[in-house]
């Protein structure tokens, strides 16, 4: 991982982002919070379309308040084995 301290050294978002595209960058910031940048692949995407979506979110909150599950014996008798 390579890291940056923006207290000590100056980068443009164009550097930064080229050190991003081979490795995570750690950004040290003047405020003193910490950013990690790396590169998404397809699925990073997609985590961050579904954290992004009310309906999948209101979606996990039903599921989530679901009591009753389904036995065993009931899901192999209906997939007849």
């Amino acid at each position: 991982m390579k890291r940056i301290d923006l207290t000590k050294e100056h980068h443009s978002l164009s550097e930064v982002l080229t050190f991003a595209k081979s490795e995570a960058v750690l950004i040290h910031s003047p405020s003193g919070e910490d950013f990690v940048l790396e590169s998404a692949d397809e699925f990073d995407r997609e985590v961050a379309a579904l954290g992004a979506s009310e309906k999948f979110a209101s979606f996990l909150d039903a599921r989530s308040k679901e009591t009753e599950g389904v036995p065993l014996r009931k899901v192999r008798q209906k997939r007849g084995m």
